[in-house]
């Protein structure tokens, strides 16, 4: 259980509280760049470490299974950071992507992403590749995406990724009816683990939700 040790190393370093050791090397690079952001490996958050340090090791082995090498090393703790409103997040270096710094995100940007969403423990729970390899298209600002959603994709690059650390608060607050802000988990068993954190979990200091995204287009009326 190995594992389970660093794994928990990791957790309460995430923002400083104790430093990390180096993550091991992970599994040999996948050859599709959807199956490295389906895949990243998790770097939580300490005040919320409880929630991942009991689950057996088959539990977490798709956030600890890596992509390609550039897409899935694990961001450092020191690289996150957190919002005013509670929102934390980190871009992932990578140096396969062509980054287009003249499509920066902004407000009234309309953007098209891709995502993956888990729960705090790590697991999947959907992604943009699973419901049919659709990114979620919005435009910055006008109330379509959640709120930790659309504040964590301002100052993104066009070809860039994030990770997202998202309060429950900014999360699925209006529900997860078609129609409310996304992006939205798809079928019954994904909505019902979000309905289930939003409603049994949202009185649990630091609790959150985890999303991966990548920034496929941007484009901006200015």
């Amino acid at each position: 259980m190995w594992l389970s040790f660093i794994f928990a190393l990791l957790v309460a370093g995430a923002l400083g509280l104790s430093p990390t050791p180096q993550s091991p090397r992970q599994s040999p690079p996948s050859k599709s760049r959807r199956l490295a952001l389906k895949s990243w490996p998790v770097l939580l958050i300490p005040h919320v470490a409880n929630a991942a340090t009991s689950l057996p090791e088959e539990a977490r082995q798709g956030t600890m299974g890596a992509g390609n090498k550039e897409d899935s090393e694990p961001i450092p703790y020191e690289k996150y950071k957190k919002l005013p409103s509670g929102l934390t997040l980190a871009d992932q270096p990578q140096t396969r992507v062509i980054r287009d710094p003249s499509k920066i995100v902004k407000k009234g940007s309309k953007v098209n992403v891709q995502w993956v969403l888990r729960k705090a423990n790590g697991y999947f729970v959907d992604s943009s590749e699973v419901q049919g390899d659709v990114p979620f298209i919005f435009t910055v600002g006008d109330g379509t995406a959640i709120a930790g959603f659309d504040e964590g994709v301002v100052g993104m690059v066009q070809g860039g990724t994030r990770r997202l650390v998202v309060p429950l608060n900014l999360a699925y607050s209006q529900g997860l009816d078609n129609g409310r802000p996304g992006p939205l988990p798809k079928g019954f068993g994904p909505k019902q683990q979000i309905k289930r954190v939003m409603e049994v979990r949202k009185d649990v200091p630091g609790e959150y939700l985890f999303f991966e995204i990548a920034m496929q287009r941007v484009q901006n009326t200015e």
